[in-house]
Parts: C-alpha cells; structure tokens; sequence
C-alpha cells in the first residue's frame, strides 16, 4: 500500500470502535443485498422490526460510506445507519468498487445504481420512494453531491459516462464534505497524502507540484459544487469549521447552495475536537447528536411537505 493507502486504512481500523460505540435495539439489518454484480456493489438494508407492520410507507435513507475515495466500508457506519433505521427510516447502507478497478466516476455510477435499485427494494418492503433522501460523510458526501448533480444536469451526467437517475430525491444531507475538489488538492497537502489519493482516483499522472492537474480530461467537472442549480432538491449541510481534511468546504458549498435554492439547513461546529466526520460518534461527542437529530427533523420536515403536495 502507498503512503493515501495506510493513512486512509488507518483511519478506518482506528474510527471503527468509537463510531460503533452507540447501538440501538430492536433494529433488523439484511447484510449485503447485491445491487450489481461486482462484489463491492452490495448494500446492508437497516429498518426497525415490525416496520412492515402497519402498512405505512416509510423514507428510505441511501448511506454513502467515506474513505478518501480509496477506502471505507459500510461495516464503520453501522451506529449512524441504526440511528436513522430507530427514527423509522430504512437505510440502505452500500459499498462500492474502489481504486484501481475505478476512479470517482465509476464510484458515482455505482452509488446510481445502488439509488435505482431502491425501486426493486420497495416491492419486497414499504418504503416510500416519494421520500428518498442521500447522505454520505466525508468522500461519501462528495459522491452524494455528484448524485444531485448529474440528477438535475443531463449534460453533466453524459459528459460523466453515467447511468441516469431514475428516482425522485427528496433531500440531501451533506456531511464533512469535499465539495471543491480542485480546491482540497491544491491547497491541502496532507504530507502528500491529498495529491497522492488524487491521482488514484482521477487515474491521471500528476506532477509532484500539480502544475499539471488542468490537463486532466475531466478538470471541468471534478467538483460538484459548480454544478449547483435552481433545480436541486432541499439539502441539510454539515460541517466542523476546523476541520483537518475539509477546511472551508463546507462553508463555501452552502454558499453556492443558497444562491440556487431556498431549501438549505446548515449546522457547524467550532473546536479542534469536533472535526471531521464528528457526526459518527454518537456515543462520545454531544455535537453528533444534536447534527444527528438536526438531520432527522430535516427529513420529517420533508416528508411533511410531501403529505401536503398529496
């Protein structure tokens, strides 16, 4: 592994146990459902027991795990996934093929098709796609946004090489996001960990100095927060002001957000211990919890917003 590779990795062998320190009860999670056919394109679908009981179609959550684009799973992101299963949502919590089988937008791909395939998921149970909401932390959040963008930009989305949404998203939550991709490799070093993850996932050659980025096929597109327009559905956005990887990401994504739509909820934290991705330790950090349920409301007031339309 390269020097990305083992601090990415670390991350993840390091966050596991705090950000699965909370678990809820009663909550039934049906491991690796294949969206694909690769064996990466598998999701765990989260719900309370008995949530077929009453016939009520409920929300579904799609979870789109970080990892620097290079790494992650979903089994770091069980505490978070209870949690939105225990507020009467299904959750349907994927992984997806990784470099070097595929650089970002074949990552993005695969989490379209992982949405689309919520269709077939609601024939087996009573999810209400008419509420389908998208989360995702860290590179997750980016691959959120991707979503949204090629969504309600079919130029992009051909430009992309891919695969067309074919469901209704009803709201986005953004969490410790990279947004501006451009910006995080040039001016985030990292000890060259940031430049070194950019060549994996843009599979392009890069000079030691990134003089040589603009010649990238894709340089254009590489950061979704360009793509913003009046037609993106509500977003709730999150971010740590001092975060260590994502540093004015958040701020600046919701800046571009509320220039195109009115439907924008906001919350940071201040602190070098509320940083990245703090939203995943439910058990140990009071600010997760209050993002957490800020996110919740932030569905149910969706939700609400659909009976009415109805």
């Amino acid at each position: 592994m390269n020097k990305a590779e083992i601090v990415f990795k670390a991350i993840d062998v390091l966050g596991h146990a705090p950000q699965n320190a909370k678990s809820f009860e009663g909550i039934t999670c049906i491991k690796d459902i294949s969206y694909g056919t690769d064996d990466l394109q598998k999701g765990d679908l989260y719900f309370k027991n008995g949530i077929n009981k009453d016939g009520a179609k409920k929300p579904i959550v799609l979870y789109i795990h970080g990892g620097g684009f290079i790494k992650g799973d979903k089994k770091h992101r069980v505490t978070v996934s209870e949690y939105y299963a225990n507020e009467d949502c299904f959750v349907f919590s994927i992984n997806y093929r990784l470099p070097p089988e595929v650089e970002i937008f074949g990552q993005i791909s695969d989490c379209v098709s992982a949405l689309n395939y919520i269709k077939i998921l609601a024939e087996n149970y009573n999810i209400d796609t008419d509420n389908i909401f998208i989360t995702g932390d860290s590179s997750g959040s980016c691959q959120t946004t991707f979503l949204a963008a090629i969504k309600y930009d079919d130029e992009l989305r051909v430009k992309l090489g891919c695969p067309e949404v074919k469901v209704d998203i009803k709201g986005l939550m953004l969490m410790s996001g990279i947004y501006d991709v451009e910006a995080l490799v040039k001016h985030i070093k990292l000890f060259g960990v940031i430049p070194q993850t950019a060549e994996m996932i843009l599979k392009f050659k890069l000079k030691s100095d990134l003089s040589n980025l603009n010649e990238y096929e894709f340089y254009d597109y590489m950061s979704p927060s360009k793509f913003v327009n009046s037609k993106w559905c509500p977003v709730f956005i999150s971010w740590a002001e001092d975060d260590i990887f994502c540093k004015g990401q958040g701020e600046a994504m919701s800046l571009a957000l509320k220039m195109c739509i009115d439907d924008v909820t906001t919350y940071s934290v201040k602190g070098i211990l509320n940083n990245h991705c703090y939203h995943l330790f439910l058990k140990s950090n009071k600010y997760a919890e209050e993002c957490m349920k800020k996110s919740v409301d932030f569905i149910n007031t969706q939700k609400e917003k659909v009976l009415q339309e109805k």
